[in-house]
């Protein structure tokens, strides 16, 4: 099959003196001397990047520590972030998704809808149905679940 291929189209295969043309372009001076000059740049791209970071060179730029400034020298760093004292450690956020699925009680009790009422329910008697209808309280070893999506929720321990 490669060989009718071949003789059906004999522009396919590349002609010897495209292999010798390459060849000589690939081996002249001036080629390894414009790659040698290129890899040069690179390298000095490279380390003018990285030059007054502190072994993180491998991280991004926006992350790095610089040892330019005084204050940079004294703030302890962990992969570059700050993590001291007086860093910002954020806001506790409320899980949306779980604000419409839970409803806290005045008491702190937690409800949810049951499951097993979406579909699939024909063979289920219409009491079966009715039942699955109700809120159920949630356990008490799932609070501290809710407790991390709902934050700023009291609930009952």
């Amino acid at each position: 099959s490669v060989s009718s291929f071949l003789t059906e189209y004999p522009r396919a295969t590349p002609s010897p003196s495209t292999h010798l043309i390459y060849h000589q372009i690939m081996s002249s001076s001036s080629f390894i001397v414009a790659s040698c000059l290129l890899n040069v740049i690179l390298l000095l791209g490279i380390v003018c990047m990285t030059w007054g970071t502190t072994g993180d060179v491998g991280a991004p730029v926006a992350m790095r520590t610089s040892f330019n400034s005084l204050s940079a020298m004294h703030t302890p760093v962990f992969n570059g972030r700050d993590v001291s004292a007086s860093a910002f450690r954020g806001v506790a956020k409320t899980r949306k998704a779980a604000a419409k699925r839970f409803k806290v009680t005045s008491g702190g009790k937690v409800l949810s809808k049951q499951a097993g009422k979406q579909h699939l329910n024909t063979k289920m008697s219409r009491k079966n149905k009715m039942r699955l209808g109700d809120k159920r309280v949630i356990e008490k070893a799932d609070i501290s679940n809710v407790q991390g999506c709902l934050p700023h929720v009291k609930l009952a321990k």
